[in-house]
């Protein structure tokens, strides 16, 4: 098993944080890491799509495993090819004094989990890092903040 976790703060109502990460035919927009997403949002529900490791555009399939309108959405690999390598993604949204506070939590398990973090270990955490600052960039470059410090 391994793990990756990047936080970061924006300046940004948390619910337009949140809207933004739930408005997942809207990634292919802003999002460099996730470049498509399909699906509907709730618990045990199948996201489809295409993560961009490298130079490579990588399908996936993920069911959610926590939904949390406003405050998280997680989701993780699933089938049989999650015993050998099952990757879960926790993104949470919360108010840290006049911010909002992002955290995106990533946990690698299964039998290649090892072989996973030397093969896309770098590109799986230089993407969650792009997808924050890219989030971060969006969020803050709108006029969306009336009010908000």
């Amino acid at each position: 098993m391994w793990e990756y976790t990047y936080e970061t703060t924006m300046d940004a109502p948390p619910e337009v944080v949140y809207g933004l990460i739930a408005n997942l035919s809207d990634y292919q927009n802003w999002n460099p890491f996730i470049v498509q997403a399909e699906g509907t949002l709730g618990l045990g529900q199948v996201i489809t799509g295409r993560a961009s490791m490298g130079r490579f555009r990588l399908p996936y399939s993920h069911r959610i495993y926590e939904y949390i309108p406003g405050k998280s959405l997680c989701w993780r690999d699933f089938g049989p090819g999650a015993w050998f390598i099952c990757g879960q993604r926790r993104r949470y949204v919360e108010v840290r004094g006049d911010k909002t506070h992002y955290t995106c939590h990533l946990q690698v398990t299964g039998l290649l989990a090892g072989l996973a973090r030397l093969v896309v270990g770098i590109p799986l955490r230089n993407g969650i890092i792009a997808e924050a600052e890219a989030m971060k960039r969006q969020l803050e470059s709108r006029d969306i903040n009336p009010g908000h410090p």
